[in-house]
């Protein structure tokens, strides 16, 4: 069983791998069930944040949520706005 800060280690390193942006201003994880599996939900944001970036982009950054397996520590999931989330198969 992982713990939520090994969760967040490894949603973070998931959206570095895959390319998206990770908030470091923003990022909880809350305790789930997703498709029978006991989960860490971990939402943030697909911006990495920059001063450069005009205030609406730092504003208003699109919602994404990582689902990581609690037993074996697997992103299984990404979801972002509403409930639509795309399972991942490895």
């Amino acid at each position: 069983m992982i713990s939520q800060n090994k969760a967040v280690e490894i949603a973070k390193e998931y959206a570095r791998e895959t390319g998206h942006g990770w908030d470091e201003r923003f990022h909880e994880a809350v305790r789930a069930s997703f498709d029978g599996k006991s989960v860490w939900v971990i939402s943030t944001s697909d911006l990495k944040f920059s001063e450069d970036l005009p205030w609406m982009m730092e504003s208003m950054p699109n919602p994404v949520k990582y689902y990581i397996d609690v037993s074996s520590g697997e992103c299984i999931a990404v979801g972002g706005r509403g409930s639509a989330t795309l399972r991942l198969n490895k």
